[in-house]
């Protein structure tokens, strides 16, 4: 494992809302994933993720957020989002939760999104009334900053649960804004969206549309892509929140006050 150089840590932490660093210097929160990877690569960023231990102390952190921001949480099996127009949305995400850095950078999709920031403390108790002392600290993986500077797409496998489809839209999206994929990385991919296509033990299921699950073509067996054509589409659903929330504005919020 790698870190950010501090040019890097410094860059984008400076692009960091001040309300989100004091949350990630108050709590024991990563942020994580696709803002560091837009910042660095001079793209426009289109929220922030924060992941931590704890969902019900994640649920608190989103619901103060958008109370002192005067905006509003959406809420989805994946994350709350804090909603505050025209500010970035701030995504706390739900589902997984890691309370080690090098275990959670592990578990995204793609080489260019495993990096992660936190907040540390260090040294001795402070005395009455006085305050902690703490520096930013960051991890990245070897592969982060070479696969970004080429604007290639490795995928990682990642054992976790999740939306078959979930990394294939994220191939997509990422391939309008440039960026490339070799071979091996787009099969390892698309194995991953066809393994969650479950076919039945009973080759003889049948769609409700008379489209059945398996089809025999020159005496060979396969599946029926009439069948698997809705079944896959199932899968493809866009498991990022922001995708499907009406009248958000993505800016770029720069910080106005600097880094702490």
């Amino acid at each position: 494992m790698n870190k950010l150089s501090k040019v890097d840590l410094h860059h984008i932490l400076s692009r960091t809302p001040r309300d989100v660093r004091d949350l990630l210097k108050a709590n024991k929160l990563f942020l994580a994933g696709g803002f560091i990877r837009a910042i660095i690569a001079g793209e426009k960023p289109s929220d922030i993720d924060l992941l931590g231990p704890d969902k019900t102390a994640l649920e608190m952190y989103a619901v103060n957020l958008a109370n002192s921001r005067s905006g509003r949480v959406h809420k989805t099996d994946n994350a709350l989002t804090v909603l505050s127009s025209p500010k970035l949305p701030i995504q706390f995400i739900t589902r997984w939760r890691y309370d080690e850095e090098e275990t959670l950078i592990k578990q995204f999709d793609f080489t260019i999104v495993q990096a992660a920031i936190w907040y540390e403390l260090v040294g001795e108790p402070p005395a009455p009334g006085g305050k902690w002392q703490g520096e930013w600290k960051s991890i990245c993986s070897d592969d982060f900053y070479p696969d970004l500077a080429a604007r290639r797409l490795v995928y990682t496998n990642p054992v976790r649960a999740e939306d078959a489809g979930g990394s294939m839209l994220r191939v997509i999206k990422y391939i309008k804004r440039g960026y490339n994929i070799q071979v091996p990385s787009l099969a390892a991919v698309s194995a991953r969206f066809v393994a969650g296509l479950r076919l039945s033990n009973n080759f003889d299921v049948a769609d409700g549309q008379g489209n059945f699950s398996t089809i025999t073509v020159d005496g060979v067996q396969r599946i029926n892509e009439a069948w698997a054509t809705p079944n896959l589409m199932a899968l493809l659903r866009e498991v990022d929140p922001l995708a499907f929330v009406d009248g958000i504005e993505m800016v770029d919020e720069l910080s106005k006050d600097g880094v702490p």
